[in-house]
């Protein structure tokens, strides 16, 4: 018989490469124990850690699942998302055999006909208790919600455990801390490197329209000052700045789906998926109702235009 290559360095390979263009930037899962939601959207400004467990009865998923709520709260910047393409009654069952402890710290949510594991191209054909079900996989996004890590298991024993996570995430902060921010001179910024004309970029997200900041509740991130209307909004800001500042170095994001800079109206925007988007509107129209008519489409332009500006 001649020797048959496994597919799986190919279908792995095939994930990765279709990931990048078919992750969902957000989606909601629910929990058939309680009916807890978790949204994406929502955890922005923490990492994410997606784990793919098998279809039916696993004992090494229960493993797996009651080691990461054990420690769980040693990383604390790290919300970890249990996923099973069970049915409901299935996972409330599965769930019970977790322990009272672990049950606890664990939320175990329904990827409905594996939905979700199928959107991040986790490879499948993974035969199992008679089934053909998806591998086991764990997919880390980051604090922007953008895929940075992924560990597809080659079989049910072959699983990311905690220990390799922590070792992952130093090394992800490490590489972090060695990138070189895009220079300001790619960013939208008045006098005194001061962004979004002095408003606060946290007002957007709490009081749903731009308020003006005070010279007195000022900060920095990456060398860009921001100005806040409260101390409390600093204090929130200085928390998880990459969750507030503005998408596009402040740049109009329909302009910037061109590859152009343009200035912005700071009472035009919109936030999306966690992101503040902001736009021109003035003598030459609203830029935002051209974003608004295929905003996925412009989403991904704007991005490519900015990541190859600022290697952001």
């Amino acid at each position: 018989m001649p020797f048959r290559r496994s597919p799986l360095p190919f279908l792995c390979a095939l994930a990765g490469a279709w990931n990048l263009f078919a992750a969902p930037t957000d989606f909601t899962v629910e929990a058939p124990a309680d009916g807890r939601k978790f949204r994406l959207a929502e955890a922005k400004g923490k990492y994410v850690a997606l784990h793919f467990l098998l279809k039916t009865e696993c004992p090494l998923c229960l493993r797996h699942t009651r080691d990461y709520a054990q420690r769980g709260e040693t990383l604390p910047e790290v919300v970890s998302v249990f996923l099973k393409p069970d049915s409901a009654d299935e996972i409330k069952s599965w769930a019970d055999k977790l322990g009272k402890p672990a049950a606890k710290e664990v939320t175990l949510y329904r990827d409905a006909d594996a939905t979700l594991a199928k959107a991040f191209a986790i490879p499948d054909g993974y035969p199992f208790h008679g089934q053909s079900v998806h591998f086991p996989a764990l997919v880390l996004l980051d604090p922007a919600g953008q895929e940075v890590f992924r560990h597809v298991g080659k079989n049910n024993g072959d699983r990311f455990g905690f220990d390799l996570l922590v070792a992952k995430l130093a090394e992800l902060k490490a590489t972090a801390a060695k990138r070189t921010p895009a220079p300001l001179a790619h960013y939208n910024l008045a006098a005194g490197q001061l962004a979004l004309q002095g408003y606060d970029p946290v007002a957007y997200f709490t009081a749903g329209q731009p308020n003006q900041g005070q010279a007195e509740f000022t900060a920095a991130h990456r060398g860009v000052n921001y100005r806040f209307a409260s101390a409390a909004n600093r204090k929130q800001f200085l928390a998880s700045p990459d969750k507030y500042v503005p998408t596009y170095g402040g740049w109009c994001a329909t302009a910037m789906a061109k590859g152009e800079k343009v200035e912005i109206d700071p009472g035009n925007f919109k936030l999306t998926n966690g992101r503040l988007l902001l736009f021109y509107k003035g003598l030459w129209g609203n830029a935002r109702k051209d974003w608004d008519q295929d905003e996925p489409a412009q989403t991904a332009k704007a991005d490519a235009h900015w990541k190859q500006l600022s290697n952001e």
